[in-house]
């Protein structure tokens, strides 16, 4: 057969021309090394899926047209003042972070290009070749000490809403408020806002039904209990500033402008790049130098906890341990495969020698991967733990059998002919099957799948080509050396060395006699474990693939905890401000989306603007005729107690109906102004304020004239800036709120839509990403992506896993010639696929998006067993089941251990989803061993009985 006649000639070369052999290795290795060296890994989750859906397309191009989708994240707990002050520091030295690590690169090819410039000027060269070449200097030169941060987004945009913060607020909101802003004198306002608070809270379950809603209740009790305890420190005559004072105005006015949480312990800021999350260098430089100013700054603010998060803190860390856990896990790997091979070897120059293929095959593999897909993802990443695992498998069964035959005396040629004859078709055979099997997964749309298949097989093939081309090389010049060394000492060239494994052999032996025991209990066993496989369940959370013990992990669960929002947000892009407008109020009556961000926040539509307008010049009219009281009388103390007791039971009353309405946070916002009504005891600051009142009126009528001295012209002055009635257009708009909603050329919108609640908790995600595709189908985001991502998979790893079996079962066909060896082969095979999800279950794992990928892969792993044996069994004969066994079984034991030991390393991984991936393939390659050397010596002593 032709096969055959290459292995022989192969054979022959290595034998006889080991050093030519070696020579065109090296220079290979060489070449993919530095391919190699050229890949670059990202773990975004649109990699994963088909370039051109239409999802992963709006997706890049958000993260093209807007910097403000890549952020950076600075989150800071504390003492309020302390973080507020912190901000503050923080914010200009991230916006003064440059990137000047490429500079010398940038420059040298600047240089260049000048130089080709000068050149075409000597020669009068065409206008267009040196315009060309100075739009490329220009482009450079914007990299030299690259700005990498553009804005540092942490309060609300005050000087905007000083002069517009009325035309903001609804008509119904604004007619029920419009009281609080018409008189700047304590009394008055205190009366006002009572009044306000009964027309817009008190009464109407409805005022906080929604989320946005619910957060303005807590934003105007929050203006309230500041100003309930500056009004409590003007009362025992405590000193406060103007700053402070003027601060309890704008609190009431426009809320607290700092993004802090409910609680006021925890505060971020949003650092918006000057590049995608798709430039990579950028994206590690900016990560280490941001966490470098944090550590810096934090030393001194004892007390105070500092992290960073977002997507790029989030890319950056996923990166950097990816890495390291990949190189940790995969060296622990070599160590432990070849300590064990050592051992079973009673050697160590060949499993040396194997590890040293394995290795430049991984190089070639690697090399491979650059040259097909050009960068690695979150499953391509595992493509070195998988190829370790099964290339050595190649190395293995070479050295066993040439091993073998140079202990039964034969010489290096005639050893290494028979090794290849041997060994040599099953590796080929085994190799081709599985490659064949990874290359099925190429079907897929997702683009992980189908990469993963396609750099796996491709990989498998390099690796294959490397033992076939290199190992053998090695053993010769071994052999050849040992003879050296026996010639030298007047002994014969036979290396005496029995290294089967005999007790293998007897037990297939003993299985294959009594095989209507072994057929029976493998059936018992099987349709135990095939009923456990039934019983496994999904595993919808993604996050439960992320490292716990990431910082940027850690932290989103702190903002999901103290703001109750995720940063996993869904957002879509329209042409319009119109557009965005319809879309946002369709998203906020959605009960499945907490908070909906576009631009129309900031820009109410033209009618709504001239419905205000009324509402606003009226606000501006009373205010200015108001008239400002420097002094506080005895007779308006007594009026502000009983406005102050008049507030106490109005908001009493709206906690009860937070209460009622499962409004958390205006309840614990009510508990901090009027005590808890569970837990007696101090804690209502409004009976405190009346009892230092009445403790000293003449005493606090002088701290409240005071107070109102510098109070009450501020805030006349602050309305009456809010009350611009001129009709905002985008134009007016500050560019710290069109960067964030619009495009550098203002001609796209983004729509954010935050889930209410934790997107990975009792399926929220199936209902939240249905509710806003419902909207539009053209939603992007990490929400949409993942479900796209767990449906993809589901339907292409069914479709991938049924025609793996077919392929692999042709091939078998081909290569056997016999249908009945092709269907033994396959036996243990698709067994094994059930013992090892049926394991699964009962070991307490679920499916992962991660684990099914190892249900194609295990079929092109777990069918090299029952080639290899019965391979071996065609090519030994009848009754030599024994033989078989304690040879071949040795090297598929090997095999197997050494692939386990592969995937096994990745328990250790710091990501769950890689070692939930290295657990399924685990099981599951043991599961085919098992099914292999428990099952197939049965069938074969039911065939050898059947035909006596």
């Amino acid at each position: 057969m032709w096969r055959e006649k290459i292995l022989k000639k192969l054979a022959g070369w290595h034998a006889l021309h080991p050093w030519r052999m070696l020579a065109v290795v090296l220079l290979v290795t060489i070449i993919m090394a530095g391919a190699a060296g050229q890949l670059k890994l990202s773990m975004r989750t649109s990699d994963l899926l088909p370039e051109k859906d239409p999802m992963v397309v709006q997706y890049n191009k958000v993260l093209k047209e807007f910097k403000t989708a890549s952020s950076l994240i600075v989150v800071v707990q504390g003492e309020e003042s302390r973080i507020k002050e912190f901000a503050e520091k923080i914010a200009p030295k991230i916006l003064d972070v440059v990137d000047s690590s490429q500079n010398k690169k940038w420059r040298e090819e600047i240089e260049k290009l000048e130089i080709k410039i000068e050149k075409l000027k000597t020669r009068n060269g065409r206008e267009e070749d040196i315009e060309k070449y100075q739009r490329e200097i220009d482009d450079m030169r914007s990299h030299i000490d690259k700005v990498l941060f553009q804005r540092v987004d942490y309060k609300a945009p005050l000087d905007f809403l000083r002069e517009n913060m009325l035309m903001l607020v609804k008509e119904d909101d604004l007619k029920n408020l419009k009281d609080i802003f018409t008189n700047p004198n304590l009394l008055e306002l205190v009366r006002n806002i009572n009044d306000s608070m009964e027309k817009e809270y008190i009464g109407d379950q409805e005022s906080i039904s929604t989320r946005e809603k619910e957060d303005g209740a807590v934003s105007f009790l929050d203006g309230i209990q500041n100003l309930v305890l500056k009004l409590r420190k003007a009362a025992s005559q405590q000193e406060l500033t103007k700053e402070e004072i003027k601060a309890a105005a704008d609190k009431i006015l426009f809320g607290d402008p700092y993004a802090l949480s409910y609680d006021k312990t925890t505060l971020i800021l949003t650092a918006v790049p000057t590049f995608t999350i798709m430039d990579r260098d950028y994206l590690m430089v900016a990560t280490e130098e941001v966490q470098a100013i944090v550590d810096d700054l934090l030393q001194d603010y004892p007390g105070l906890q500092a992290g960073l998060t977002g997507s790029v803190a989030r890319e950056h860390d996923e990166q950097v341990y990816s890495q390291r856990s990949l190189g940790s896990t995969t060296l622990f790997a070599l160590i432990a495969i070849l300590i064990l091979l050592m051992v079973s070897f009673r050697m160590w120059v060949a499993p040396v020698l194997a590890i040293i293929t394995l290795v430049v095959g991984l190089i070639w593999g690697m090399g491979t991967t650059f040259f097909v897909v050009g960068s690695l993802n979150m499953f391509t990443a595992l493509m070195s733990v998988v190829l370790l695992g099964l290339g050595i498998d190649f190395s293995i069964h070479i050295i066993s059998n040439f091993t073998e035959r140079r202990a039964a005396g034969e010489s290096i040629p005639q050893a290494m002919e028979s090794t290849f004859l041997k060994s040599g078709k099953g590796v080929v055979t085994g190799a081709l099957t599985t490659a064949c099997a990874f290359l099925t997964l190429m079907v897929s749309q997702a683009r992980g799948m189908r990469e993963m298949g396609l750099v796996t097989g491709a990989g498998l093939l390099s690796i294959l080509l490397a033992t076939m081309l290199f190992l053998p090389t090695l053993l010769v010049f071994r052999a050849r050396l040992v003879e050296k060394k026996i010639n030298k000492r007047g002994k014969g060239v036979r290396e005496a060395k029995d290294i089967s494994f005999r007790f293998l052999g007897r037990m297939a032996e003993w299985l294959g006699k009594h095989y209507v025991f072994t057929i029976a209990g493998s059936v018992v066993i099987s349709a135990f474990l095939i009923w456990s496989a039934f019983q496994i369940r999904f595993d919808n959370n993604f996050m439960n693939m992320e490292p716990e013990s990431l910082a940027s992990i850690e932290l989103m669960d702190t903002v999901l905890e103290k703001f109750d929002i995720s940063t996993e947000n869904d957002f879509t892009l329209v042409d319009s401000v119109e557009k965005s407008r319809e879309l946002s109020k369709k998203f906020r009556d959605l009960s499945t989306v907490a908070v909906t961000e576009d631009i129309s926040r900031y820009l109410p539509s033209l009618e709504e603007q001239r419905a205000r307008t009324p509402v606003i010049e009226e606000i501006r009219d009373i205010v200015r005729e108001s008239e400002i009281q420097n002094i506080f009388s005895p007779q308006e103390m007594e009026m502000l107690k009983r406005e102050i007791g008049r507030l106490e039971m109005n908001i009493i009353e709206i906690q009860d109906m937070a209460f009622l309405g499962g409004r958390d946070k205006v309840d614990n916002k009510c508990k901090m102004i009027v005590g808890d009504p569970d837990v007696p005891g101090p804690g209502n600051i409004l009976r405190d304020l009346l009892q230092t009142m009445e403790s000293d009126f003449s005493a606090g009528a002088e701290g409240f004239s005071l107070f109102q001295r510098d109070f009450a012209p501020y805030f006349k002055d602050s309305v009456t800036g809010m009350c611009r009635t001129e009709t905002i257009t985008l134009a007016d708009l500050p560019e710290s709120i069109l960067d964030r909603y619009s495009n550098t050329s203002r001609n796209l919108f983004i729509v954010t839509v935050y889930p209410a609640g934790n997107l990975w908790e009792g399926g929220l995600i199936y209902r939240f990403v249905e509710d806003v595709e419902g909207v539009t189908e053209e939603m992007t985001g990490m929400p949409s992506l993942g479900l796209a991502l767990l449906r993809v998979f589901g339907r292409d790893g069914r479709k991938a896993v049924l025609l793996t079996l077919v392929i692999v079962f042709l091939l078998l066909w081909i290569d056997f010639g016999k249908l009945r060896d092709s269907v033994i082969a396959m036996i243990p095979l698709a067994l094994g696929i059930f013992w090892m999800v049926g394991v699964l279950y009962l070991s307490g794992q679920m499916l992962t998006i991660m684990n099914m990928m190892g249900l194609p892969l295990i079929i092109g792993i777990g069918i090299d067993d029952g080639v290899h044996i019965i391979h071996r069994w065609r090519s030994e004969g009848k009754g030599k089941i024994r033989t078989v066994f304690s040879s071949t079984g040795k090297a598929i034991l090997l095999t197997s251990l050494t692939t386990m030991l592969a995937f096994g390393s990745q328990f250790f991984s710091v990501f769950p989803g890689w070692a939930q991936f290295g657990a399924a393939l685990f099981i599951g390659v043991a599961a085919c061993f098992l099914t292999t050397t428990l099952i197939i010596p049965g069938i074969i002593g039911f065939i050898e009985r059947k035909k006596r």
